[in-house]
């Protein structure tokens, strides 16, 4: 019976190996797809110019909340006991508000982003799918996935080419 077992595991083994040495696996680093092609690089450019104004609002806040509370701490000792608390009312008021504003940005930020990715990524499905086609690839994978992968089979440069001429 452990016989039978060991010469079925060997069996088995060999056969994954049979199976290995004749794939074809390619690689693409789709995060790179996406930030390199020149489509990508205008969607990208469309979004900063969508949310690099309200960034430098932030900023500006950020700024003015810093300038309250330097001035707060300079001028506390010398204020009454009513206008240092309203004052540290105010700028913790602002501080909450500036926070908020923060958040929301972020995460319309990164809803803007990935839903721009998805839709890249949906673009370059059929060039991946038709490269693994044409090239006899049995797989293609995300780099981001791997810890190692030869030089040569990376497939990104040709998957960028073939979405920028699409």
């Amino acid at each position: 019976m452990r016989l039978f077992l060991i010469v079925l595991c060997s069996m088995i083994f060999m056969s994954s190996l049979a199976y290995a040495q004749g794939s074809k696996i390619g690689v693409v680093d789709f995060r790179r797809v996406v930030t390199g092609s020149a489509k990508g690089k205008a969607t990208y450019a469309a979004v900063e110019s969508q949310f690099g104004p309200k960034s430098k609002t932030i900023e500006a806040k950020r700024k003015q909340v810093e300038a309250m509370e330097q001035d707060f701490v300079k001028n506390a000792a010398v204020m009454n006991e009513a206008s240092r608390q309203q004052k540290a009312e105010q700028i913790d008021k602002m501080k909450k508000d500036l926070t908020r504003s923060a958040e929301d940005f972020q995460y319309e930020l990164k809803k803007k982003d990935y839903e721009l990715t998805q839709k890249i990524l949906g673009d370059i499905e059929g060039i991946v799918k038709s490269i693994g086609q044409s090239g006899g690839y049995t797989m293609i994978v995300d780099s981001t996935v791997l810890m190692y992968a030869s030089p040569s089979s990376d497939l990104t440069d040709q998957v960028i080419k073939a979405y920028d001429a699409k």
